[in-house]
């Protein structure tokens, strides 16, 4: 899943007023770190700023015996007011005592926490920018921008453009002109390109010529688990129509129908999806069962918190094969393919919960090497495998800016596997219906639509037998 903020005044005096709690998510983790010269408290110990009186030990165990890592917990000597805060991924939370308020403050990180995930769940944008430090906000609009319901993009930018002072900062001029295109649209108008057009998809139907048909989506995932209850699977139809031709238009989310004017919608082509149950004998042909299943045998249940959750068992073996497929359709060499694999067993081992997750591939990682789970012999390998694992749940704007912290030679190797990696884990977002197909990167992603939606799908049964 994915989550996201906005507006400062989030400060609220809790308990005995000795603490306030601000929501954010910066656009680099250690950016923010950096900016407001915070200190961790691993660290405060021999620094200058070491505050009088401060023990690091006892405060340590109270931070553990609440389940809680000092690697989250900073100081900053420039609030005299509330020099201390927790930070991970989108909790901040500034106070001025910690020493025997753990309890207080998970209780804290717990509620906020389930609010974060209840607003995202419900595609509440305005409450969860609401949430946010205004300083956070224009960067946070334009992370989640495409997840916002297009309806309500133009009305959010417009009122951070208006009363938000960091905006014009953070907006480019590109962006601006994105957003405008917004503008007018409403759950009874879908947005168009320029000249007017908006792309529509079908499943292919006995009765008609997708000519002659009046009832399309706005959504290639809508028309695909539609496809995906006739057997065989039906073909997947694309297709543009003007906005002068559309007679009427479904926001709902299930649906996003679009109703139009017969042989109306323009440039109707056959989309070059892969169905699995028909590739079959090709990736057998190809080893790629075969592999699939010697990597798939080395995935250990008792690795994952909740070796049933969303994003566990399930979706490792299907990001796995996702993987495997990518490679063999890019032409990947053997190691390449094996870094593929290798980072998508490991991706999600350090995942505490299936909400929003931010440094879950750090700790995923981390539980590699603390674990002794696997050490390449090749250093580069290594050093790739970590960028891939460290870096996939985050924008990839700010894994970009990360590289320079790696010991690569081949950046255009590594980033080459990170947008394949990225892919065959994003595709696997069809699971929870939130797959923007315009996030892939690969061309043979693109091709794979139909394969997540199978392999997600009652047809997953009869594949996994197969394999």
């Amino acid at each position: 899943m994915i989550e996201f903020i906005e507006n400062r005044s989030v400060k609220s005096i809790l308990v005995n007023t000795e603490f306030r709690m601000v929501l954010m998510k910066d656009k680099t983790y250690d950016n923010f770190i950096e900016r407001n010269s915070l200190i961790p408290l691993r660290k405060l110990e021999a620094n200058p700023f070491k505050p009088e009186g401060f023990d690091l030990e006892p405060l340590q165990n109270q931070i553990n015996a609440e389940g809680l890592s000092l690697d989250d917990f900073y100081f900053n000597p420039n609030d005299a007011e509330t020099p201390y805060c927790y930070y991970r991924g989108t909790l901040l939370l500034d106070f001025s005592l910690i020493v025997n308020k753990m309890a207080e403050i998970k209780a804290l990180i717990s509620r906020l926490e389930k609010d974060i995930n209840e607003s995202v769940a419900k595609r509440d944008f305005g409450r969860f920018l609401s949430l946010v430090d205004s300083r956070l906000a224009p960067d946070l609009f334009v992370e989640v921008f495409n997840f916002i319901p297009d309806q309500d993009k133009f009305r959010l930018f417009e009122s951070i453009w208006r009363y938000n002072e960091n905006s014009h900062e953070v907006f480019s001029e590109e962006f601006v002109k994105k957003a405008a295109k917004y503008k007018g649209v409403t759950s009874t108008q879908p947005m168009a390109d320029e000249e007017g057009y908006v792309q529509v998809y079908r499943q292919d139907s006995k009765e008609l010529l997708p000519e002659q048909a009046s009832y399309w989506t706005t959504d290639v995932n809508i028309a695909i688990c539609h496809a995906l209850a006739f057997d065989p699977v039906p073909a997947i139809y694309r297709g543009r129509i003007h906005l002068n031709h559309i007679i009427s238009y479904d926001d709902n989310r299930s649906k996003k129908e679009i109703k139009v004017k017969p042989h109306k919608v323009e440039q109707v082509e056959t989309m070059n999806l892969i169905n699995l149950l028909e590739f079959d004998t090709e990736l057998r042909a190809a080893g790629i069962i075969q592999q699939y299943n010697s990597y798939s045998e080395q995935i250990n249940n008792e690795w994952f918190h909740n070796p049933q959750g969303i994003h566990a068992l399930s979706h490792t073996k299907r990001v796995l094969l996702l993987s495997l497929i990518i490679s063999y359709l890019e032409k990947y060499n053997e190691e390449d393919r094996n870094l593929l694999c290798l980072a998508s067993i490991y991706h999600d081992i350090g995942r505490k919960t299936d909400g929003y997750d931010p440094d879950h591939g750090i700790a995923s990682y981390d539980k590699l090497i603390n674990e002794n789970l696997l050490e390449l012999a090749n250093h580069q390998d290594q050093e790739i495998l970590k960028f891939l694992v460290q870096n996939h749940a985050i924008p990839d704007q700010s894994a970009y800016k990360k590289l320079n912290r790696y010991d690569i030679i081949d950046v255009d190797r590594t980033l080459r596997l990170y947008d394949a990696f990225k892919d065959a884990d994003g595709l696997d977002r069809v699971r929870i219906k939130d797959l923007n197909p315009e996030y892939l990167r690969t061309g043979s992603a693109h091709r794979l639509l139909l394969a997540a939606h199978q392999l997600n799908s009652q047809i997953a049964s009869i594949l996994i037998a197969n394999f």
